[in-house]
């Protein structure tokens, strides 16, 4: 049970790497492009289709987690896969306007002859013969195990070599000549680092940053691609357009809410004094449920502003002083209204400043920047500063929770 539980994890997580290779190598390509009418899209014709220039290229992508990918040979699933795909869309094509593009993190042995597919001007007559040749020992194999009755080889290709012995001799030639292999390209890990490389006109201290904030943007727009949510299509000047904003972002010290549509992991564990507080004031499972997707969002957002800028320190700093002073006024108000009380009465003063923070302190404290509306970072980082005990909702939660900071 272990193990193949084991295996449906790996593959799961194949799946999904191969998904984002697709989508960030759609992104690299569009980068890498010098005219201004260039667009993209990924699960098209292909992974990933570019037209340029009245051009078309096709793309397809052969990713690997594996430390040391499989080399691209006469015998890869990958080639014959691909072939296969590309055969069954040649109808749709104009070849002398195309070019097809296998794209694998795995690199071509110096001896094979698919090393002609390197270069687009190279000869391919002996590739071609080649590759008749493995596809038809691939046919004569699986006919000579139905005769002998055993199982049948080569599942894994054997669609691609016969759709590759069934094109005309001219038809297996044309469709080599604008095939090209893209080998030894960038893995996923690598794909973020190349994507600042292009970003080639900014000082290289702003390069990470624009890539980190560009990588998180075209993961959306893909996502609404193929959720019919935007046009299928990307162009390079609305690529060029997002730059633009980013890096004026940036210059302006213009703060971005990067959370308000993020929840936390299902998993996520916030500091237990965060629920202790909220117990103190008999708080009710939708405050609790509140407070720890708020201050998770509220945590990831100071951590992501430092992270890019250690001088945010101090606007945050700063920030939840003034945070602090408003919580002041009203907490100790409460504590003199609640002289006297009983512990139920206090409960109830304590839930309503607890409640305060999350309903109605984003609208009446001002925002820690000029432009910024994003609620969750008032509400989160009361909590935050809730589980510092900077804060607390109880009348007397500060002795109560004495030791606990």
């Amino acid at each position: 049970m272990g193990g193949s539980t084991s295996v449906a994890s790996h593959a799961a997580e194949a799946a999904a790497l191969g998904f984002y290779y697709q989508a960030f190598f759609a992104l690299l390509t569009l980068l890498a492009q010098d005219t201004d009418n260039a667009a993209i899209g990924i699960e098209q014709l292909d992974d990933v289709e570019l037209k340029t220039d009245g051009h078309t290229l096709l793309y397809q992508l052969k990713h690997s987690i594996s430390t040391t990918p499989p080399a691209v040979t006469l015998k890869s699933r990958a080639l014959w896969r691909t072939m296969k795909v590309w055969i069954d869309i040649l109808p749709a094509l104009t070849l002398s306007e195309t070019t097809l593009n296998l794209v694998a993190v795995g690199g071509i042995p110096s001896d094979s002859p698919l090393k002609a597919l390197t270069n687009l001007d190279a000869d391919r007559a002996e590739l071609v013969e080649a590759m008749k040749k493995e596809a038809q020992h691939v046919v004569d194999a699986r006919a000579a195990a139905v005769k002998a009755e055993k199982p049948l080889p080569y599942a894994d290709r054997v669609d691609g070599c016969e759709a590759f012995l069934a094109l005309s001799e001219t038809e297996r030639l044309n469709l080599l000549r604008r095939t090209r292999v893209l080998d030894d390209s960038p893995a996923v890990p690598q794909i973020e680092d190349n994507i600042a490389e292009h970003l080639k006109i900014l000082p290289a201290e702003q390069r990470p940053m624009v890539a980190k904030r560009l990588v998180e943007w075209w993961d959306r727009q893909i996502i609404y691609t193929l959720c019919d949510k935007r046009d299928r299509i990307i162009s390079r000047t609305e690529l060029q357009q997002q730059i633009s904003a980013i890096i004026g972002d940036i210059e302006q010290g213009k703060l971005l809410p990067d959370f308000e549509t993020v929840n936390p992991p299902e998993d996520y564990q916030p500091d237990s004094v965060l629920a202790r507080q909220i117990r103190l004031v008999e708080g009710k499972p939708s405050d609790l449920a509140k407070a720890i997707r708020e201050e998770w969002k509220a945590r990831e957002q100071r951590s992501r502003w430092l992270n890019g800028n250690p001088g945010m320190a101090t606007t945050i700093h700063e920030y939840d002083r003034v945070l602090e002073e408003h919580w002041s006024d009203r907490h100790c108000q409460m504590v003199e209204d609640c002289a006297g009380l009983g512990d139920k009465e206090k409960c109830a003063h304590g839930l309503k400043i607890l409640r305060w923070t999350h309903e109605e302190a984003p609208n009446i404290v001002r925002p820690i920047a000029q432009n910024w509306n994003a609620a969750y970072y008032v509400r989160g980082s009361y909590q935050v500063l809730a589980i510092n005990l900077k804060v607390g909702w109880h009348p007397e939660y500060a002795k109560l929770l004495e030791g606990d900071e």
